[in-house]
């Protein structure tokens, strides 16, 4: 049995729509404002002190200056890669269990966080190395790896047995996790219209809400991926299970709570 990407998109927005969801979605749109703050406020200052001012001031900046600007980035980054794992923690429990955030689901934060940024830059050279040899392998090489993220947060796994799993598991489904990937996209593409349109009238606004709305679509997606995640090792364990019982092996269920690779 292939992905079902109509349960998993279903599943992604009930998730979304849960207290626990709306927390994580307001969290991640307020971590984006301040990358964004930095971001914007140390490029101003560059452009002022250049006298490079033609394209204007940035529309989310604060005169803070580059020291400033760039704390701001370190603090949105770090927190970023917190909020990451604390969602995917959270997402992986059902939608009954999201009335509120978790219990435990911010604990050991550090070394899944360091596991984290290694995975992301080891995905990251190998999905640039494949759209360089020929497109296609670049887009086969994500596919691959998007379960990366899952498995260290979720799983508590290292980057390389993180990038390991994920292949594995997304083995025989390439088709349809491309599929997810195409429909995620255009809701994410369609949704940022109503910000494009903002931004004509009010640059401020418009840039407030198209965070707002990356924010919320982010976590709609990672709610989707978790929902996958869940049932292709799902499938995978009861073909496990099954092929155990027919060669009269002894299968032995782990009670910590996780299904581990």
């Amino acid at each position: 049995m292939s992905l079902n990407i109509g349960e998993a998109l279903s599943t992604g927005a009930e998730k979304l729509t849960t207290t626990a969801g709306i927390q994580l979605g307001v969290a991640y749109v307020v971590l984006q404002l301040i990358t964004a703050l930095g971001t914007n406020s140390a490029i101003s200052t560059i452009d002022t002190g250049t006298g490079a001012g033609g394209m204007g001031t940035p529309a989310l900046s604060l005169p803070i200056g580059i020291a400033g600007g760039a704390a701001l980035v370190a603090l949105g980054i770090i927190l970023n890669i917190a909020l990451t794992i604390v969602a995917f923690r959270t997402l992986a429990h059902s939608s009954s269990e999201l009335g509120s955030i978790p219990s435990g689901v911010a604990d050991g934060l550090l070394k899944p966080g360091v596991f984290l940024v290694i995975a992301s830059i080891v995905q990251g050279i190998a999905i640039f190395l494949g759209f360089i040899a020929l497109i296609i392998p670049g887009f086969f090489i994500m596919i691959s790896l998007i379960f990366t993220q899952v498995y260290i947060a979720v799983e508590d796994e290292g980057p390389f047995e993180a990038l390991s799993s994920s292949w594995s598991l997304a083995k025989g489904d390439r088709f349809p996790l491309f599929g997810l990937g195409v429909i995620l996209f255009v809701v994410s593409l369609l949704a940022s219209i109503p910000a494009a349109i903002v931004s004509i009238l009010s640059p401020l606004a418009g840039s407030v809400l198209n965070y707002v709305v990356t924010g919320f679509i982010s976590i709609f997606s990672w709610g989707v991926l978790v929902a996958a995640y869940q049932q292709l090792k799902g499938e995978a364990a009861t073909t496990t299970t099954t092929t155990e019982e027919e060669d009269g092996v002894e299968h032995l269920d782990d009670d910590s709570g996780f299904d581990y690779a």
